[in-house]
């Protein structure tokens, strides 16, 4: 009985019947999660910060005082009296630009592809479902219905997950 105990301990030959699987590297759902957060900071954040940087609205009166004026002006160059004057110009808003939403989707795509791709090499599942969820949520801010099919794959893969991982 002793000698028995002491070959297990050693690793004798009932400790290799285990074979030892190795891991496959996680680089895919890590990956995926970097840019799932990346885009959905880059689809949320602009919403919370631009109205910080948007000029202060006008009184009502100010407003309709504007329009009296514009409308004085177009009528005046339309009978011909005098030249139109040029428009003012708009301030714009460096947090209001398309190119943020449209490099937010892309990063959304990709953590997409990465969440999948993590799917198919059996990494953590928790990777997969954290890279698919926060694609999602970048592609919700600009896109309700893609988000929405995004979401059902997600559940898809969830219950794939839970019944055969």
């Amino acid at each position: 009985m002793l000698k028995r105990r002491s070959a297990l301990a050693a690793g004798g030959p009932d400790a290799s019947a285990k074979p030892t699987r190795r891991r496959a590297p996680r680089y895919f759902g890590w990956a995926g999660l970097g840019f799932g957060v990346v885009a959905l900071a880059l689809a949320l954040l602009p919403g919370w910060v631009a109205p910080m940087y948007d000029p202060p609205s006008k009184p009502l009166q100010q407003q309709a005082a504007d329009w009296l004026g514009q409308l004085k002006d177009q009528t005046v160059t339309a009978i011909g009296m005098a030249p139109a004057s040029p428009p003012a110009p708009e301030s714009h808003n460096a947090w209001r630009d398309r190119r943020i939403s449209i490099a937010s989707l892309v990063m959304g795509f990709i953590a997409l592809v990465l969440g999948i791709v993590a799917f198919v090499r059996h990494e953590d599942q928790r990777m997969v479902a954290c890279a698919v969820a926060l694609a999602a949520g970048a592609i919700a801010a600009e896109h309700f219905l893609t988000a929405v099919m995004i979401l059902a794959f997600a559940v898809l893969v969830g219950v794939i997950l839970a019944r055969y991982g």
